[in-house]
């Protein structure tokens, strides 16, 4: 493929990009986000830079609350700070520099997502009939909402259609994360709308805001998915939120590996011969306490268990020995350590 060259035969005023901005924020930011930003950068050339929200608003044939909410995107990832005067109208856009803009992450920080989210938690707000309207007339969203009614079979209503624009507007979602997000749930069996709210909640916490990154994070989090499944026995049916709030916790509070997930409820199963979370809880967080993070560390506990057993073993042997009885030379039962590990669990559960 031949190479193209770019070059300027332009004598007009130019507006100069940071390259900061193009190769780490462009690419995940919402479209009328990234006009409202080079409009903002744009009129930092000229000798008269003061304008109003409804200036800007008239230049996009949008609303004065699209602006803010794009000014506000920008604000959360550093990229310039709003001011305002003493009655809390905006006064002021400053442009931080890129060495301060670089000093933060090029996602929303994720404490700031999950205070928003604690704040948002029990429901998303209800936006107005010309919000909605608006959105729904939008060139990138009018597909997402024919696709969103495919996957979901059937006429997406008020509540779903406000749910669908509360990810778009307040969490700052692409078309295409939420069409990933919705035909990934449907996959698993889910067409709850109130059930993708939790998974949007989840990418909003972990500073999601791309497909790529949602389908990077769907990957990692369904090896986990899958082993504990599989290690379970567990068919014909998905696992319900309790069930994958200790899957959660296992991966991402605990941080252990699908393998060493996999082993915990297989020795669940080899203990108690029955799927229990809560006990396979208890083992990965024993595991945790004693800094067991690999099978190699599991490996080597288990063999410092059966060599302390067999010590205590020669030492009762060695202790009746002085006495000698026709019960010496009976031959010792082998521990059984599943079954001593099982009681060990079991005691640590009351």
């Amino acid at each position: 493929m031949s190479k193209i060259s770019i070059y300027n035969e332009q004598s007009q005023a130019v507006t100069a990009v940071p390259n900061s901005f193009i190769d780490e924020y462009m690419a995940q930011a919402n479209g009328e986000y990234v006009k409202i930003y080079l409009y903002l950068l744009r009129s930092l050339s000229r000798l008269e830079c003061s304008f109003s929200l409804s200036q800007i608003a008239d230049h996009f044939n949008c609303t004065e609350r699209d602006v803010l909410r794009a000014l506000r995107y920008w604000e959360k990832l550093h990229l310039f700070r709003l001011e305002y005067d003493s009655s809390r109208n905006l006064s002021g856009i400053c442009f931080l520099t890129d060495h301060t803009a670089n000093e933060q992450p090029a996602k929303v920080p994720s404490d700031t997502a999950s205070q928003f989210i604690r704040a948002t938690k029990t429901a998303s707000p209800d936006h107005s009939a010309d919000d909605l309207q608006a959105f729904c007339e939008k060139e990138d969203t009018r597909e997402l909402l024919f696709i969103a009614e495919q996957y979901l079979g059937r006429t997406l209503n008020h509540s779903d259609l406000n749910t669908i624009f509360f990810w778009y507007d307040e969490l700052g979602f692409s078309a295409e994360l939420i069409e990933f997000l919705i035909e990934n749930s449907v996959a698993k069996g889910h067409t709850s709308l109130h059930y993708m709210q939790k998974i949007a909640e989840e990418y909003a916490e972990k500073g999601i805001h791309t497909a790529e990154d949602a389908r990077t994070y769907a990957n990692q989090t369904s090896a986990v998915y899958c082993t504990v499944m599989k290690a379970f026995g567990i068919r014909g049916r998905n696992l319900v939120p309790s069930e994958m709030d200790y899957v959660k916790q296992w991966s991402d509070s605990l941080g252990f590996s699908a393998e060493m997930i996999g082993e915990a409820c297989t020795r669940t199963i080899r203990a108690i011969h029955e799927p229990s979370f809560g006990y396979a809880n208890s083992i990965l967080k024993s595991w945790q306490t004693q800094n067991i993070h690999t099978l190699a560390d599991v490996q080597k506990s288990d063999d410092a268990f059966r060599q302390t057993q067999g010590q205590r073993t020669k030492r009762a042997v060695g202790s009746a020995s002085g006495t000698p009885n026709r019960f010496i030379n009976f031959k010792q039962r082998e521990n059984n350590y599943d079954e001593i590990q099982k009681r060990l669990v079991q005691n640590s559960l009351k």
